[in-house]
Parts: structure tokens; sequence; C-alpha cells
């Protein structure tokens, strides 16, 4: 059973660290520049924390996130104005116990578990978040990325490449960072970035696929089909999007009954439903009975609002 240990602690204004992450930080405070000095005179360990509010300079233990990174200080300078840069390599997800402080802050942090998630499915969700970033990322980071072997992992190795200049269109808001640091299950964890990504306006409908089967009742300008892939993903393709009987109005908006239609679709199958363009939906997880439940949605939204717009 993991037990409480005693360890430095900096806290973070607007940043969230990830495990296996390498990151540069500049610490000018003085009990913070106290906390660097401390645990670089032990092992040089230290547990980096993000707080609540950004512009919090003084703080309580209420003001500090419960999960945190036990980080390892790997290089130290220290600048005229004495202010400290420090190289950290982040370890592991931590639980904030209780919160000390002194000539420098301290914690007791618990090493968090991880649980992996299963070969099989996370090589599907792997697949599919690096089809949604790959076209915002340098090969070589793709490249990286792609030896990555378990779900979770992926996500904590991607998240600082988010932040380069190439992906800051699809950069989650970094307040949104902490949510996905405390999740602790891998699957979980990647599902819950899928979520905060945005459409790619670039993704090719799959031509790999094993079995397509049309779903009347939606478009009778081109009905959806519903495809499943090779390595058992279903995909929903729509000819277009909004469909033809829908006449967008101000008050509507562009897609109407269509604007949410990710997550109505996830209340109908059970499964979890990502836009991955506006023409393409993923279904993952897929059980037996999802492409019926589909089918009788679709049909069900354009007699809704049919008989909603007469």
């Amino acid at each position: 059973m993991p037990v409480a240990v005693d360890y430095p602690m900096l806290p973070l204004l607007d940043m969230t660290l990830f495990p296996g992450s390498e990151t540069s930080l500049f610490v000018g405070r003085a009990l913070s520049r106290a906390s660097v000095e401390a645990a670089v005179a032990g092992n040089g360990e230290l547990v980096v924390v993000r707080q609540r509010e950004f512009g919090t300079l003084e703080f309580t233990a209420t003001d500090l996130h419960t999960v945190g990174t036990l980080a390892q200080v790997t290089s130290l300078t220290r600048l005229p104005d004495g202010t400290l840069k420090i190289t950290v390599t982040a370890r592991d997800r931590v639980s904030i116990d209780s919160v000390r402080r002194a000539d420098h802050f301290r914690v007791f942090a618990t090493l968090l578990p991880s649980p992996p998630c299963s070969p099989v499915r996370s090589a599907r969700l792997r697949a599919a978040l690096l089809r949604r970033v790959g076209a915002s990322l340098p090969p070589e980071q793709l490249a990286q990325l792609r030896e990555v072997p378990e779900a979770g992992k992926l996500v904590d190795a991607l998240m600082p490449m988010l932040a380069t200049p190439s992906a800051r269109s699809i950069h989650p808001h970094h307040s949104l960072h902490q949510g996905l640091l405390e999740k602790l299950d891998g699957e979980q964890r990647l599902l819950k970035l899928m979520k905060m990504l945005p459409h790619n306006r670039r993704a090719e409908v799959p031509h790999d696929f094993t079995q397509a089967l049309p779903l009347p009742g939606f478009d009778p300008a081109g009905e959806p089909q519903a495809r499943t892939t090779a390595d058992g993903s279903l995909w929903l393709v729509f000819g277009a999007m909004p469909p033809s009987w829908y006449q967008p109005t101000e008050a509507n908006g562009p897609l109407g009954p269509c604007t949410d239609l990710d997550r109505l679709l996830e209340r109908a199958t059970g499964c979890p439903v990502f836009w991955d363009s506006l023409k393409l939906l993923l279904i993952d997880n897929p059980k037996p009975d999802t492409v019926a439940r589909i089918e009788r949605f679709l049909r069900g939204v354009r007699q809704g609002w049919q008989a909603t717009a007469h």
C-alpha cells in the first residue's frame, strides 16, 4: 500500500506537469526558491502542484489542487536577479495529503496508481487520437508518439507537444489540463482529451472499411453510412452536414438539432462518440446493437425536427 512521503513543494501559477515531460521553470517567489533549494540539497525530488487561482500569490492548502506531480530537478541556474531557472523531469502522479510552510513549502504526498488500458483497446484509442492530432504535429513528433504503447501515457506525452506553435490551434486551454492529470485511468484520460479537441477539418473519410451500411431516414439527399474498419472501429459518415432538410436560422444556428449530435448519440448508444470532422463521427467501443440504435436515433432526429418546424 502506498505511503505518504515528505517532499519539498513548488506551487505553479498556470501550468500542469504531466509524467514523462521535461520542463524548464523560472522560480521567483522567495518561499518557492527555498523549496527548490531544499530539493537540490536533498535527493532532487520535488512535488509540483498547480494553484486553483492564477492570481493568488499568497495561498493556503485549499488554494492548491489535490493531485500534483512528483518531479526530479535535473539542473539549476541562479540568475543575477535572484530568480532560479530549473529543469525538472516529471515522474509520477501524487495525491497531496497535507501542506506545510515554514522557510519553504512542504507536502506529504502519496504516489497514485495509473491503471493501464488493455493492449487491444489501447491500440484502437491511440490510433484515433493520433489521427485527430496528426495534421497539427511535425513528423518527428508523430513518430515519437507512435512509440508510446499505452493510451494514458500517450496523453501524458502529447500534452507538452500541443503547447508548441504548430499545434496551438488544437491546444486545449491550460485551465483544462488539471482535469487530465487527475484522470488516473489511462483509457478515461484519453477519452477526456478527445472530447477537448476541436474538429479535424482535414480529416479524411476512412476507406479501409470492411462493411458499409446505409442508414435510411435521416437525409434523403444523401443518407449517412455506418462504416466498420478492420480494427473494429465504427464510423458514422455523412454526405453533408447540416442535412438537406434543415434550413439554418439565426435562432437555431448553422447545425440546428445536429449541434450536439455527438452528445445525443452517446445517450442513444451508450458509447463514447467523437466528432472527427463535421461529416465524420467515431463511435468508440461499439456493441452488437449500436448500428440499430444509431439508425433509430437519426430517424427520430429528422422526424422530431420536422414536426417541430411545422
